[in-house]
């Protein structure tokens, strides 16, 4: 199995850039999603469990990983990675000006583990196949397909 993308047509953010300067990324493209349920009875079908077994320790599993990021703990989860709550600020020229006022929203970040982060640089990439009244080039909006930085 590969990872599908697409083609979207965006404005070219390279330095020197003309300001209508556009180039093409490639934009991953879900094959569909895996719901709750049907993960959970792919693991009851790989395990003793049952998939209400499996439901019930997930549901404690995000209660006790909600109980634990207002906590402040990072939580690891084996070869599966991490959960953290990470916070930024803007910038105060001095401590005493600095407020809680400029401290932006905390967000959870996941950050993969060992085996994720092995099978991500294996994992292949295709070109979607478009319908034929489809073109191949995006506008730009959406969420979620721009190019990742790392």
């Amino acid at each position: 199995m590969s990872v599908k993308y697409r083609l979207v047509l965006r404005k070219d953010m390279t330095k020197g850039a003309a300001a209508d300067a556009k180039l093409f990324y490639a934009a991953s493209s879900s094959n569909g999603m895996c719901d709750l349920a049907s993960l959970c009875e792919i693991i009851a079908d790989r395990s003793a469990a049952t998939a209400g077994d499996v439901k019930l320790v997930l549901d404690g599993l995000l209660f006790v990983v909600k109980q634990k990021l207002q906590d402040g703990q990072t939580i690891q989860l084996g070869d599966l990675g991490y959960f953290q709550a990470v916070l930024g600020s803007k910038g105060s020229p001095t401590k005493k000006e600095f407020t809680t006022d400029l401290v932006r929203r905390p967000r959870v970040v996941f950050r993969p583990g060992k085996t994720l982060l092995e099978l991500a640089k294996k994992l292949k990439v295709e070109r979607m196949v478009l319908d034929k009244n489809e073109p191949d080039s995006g506008s730009g909006s959406g969420g979620g397909d721009r190019p990742e930085i790392e």
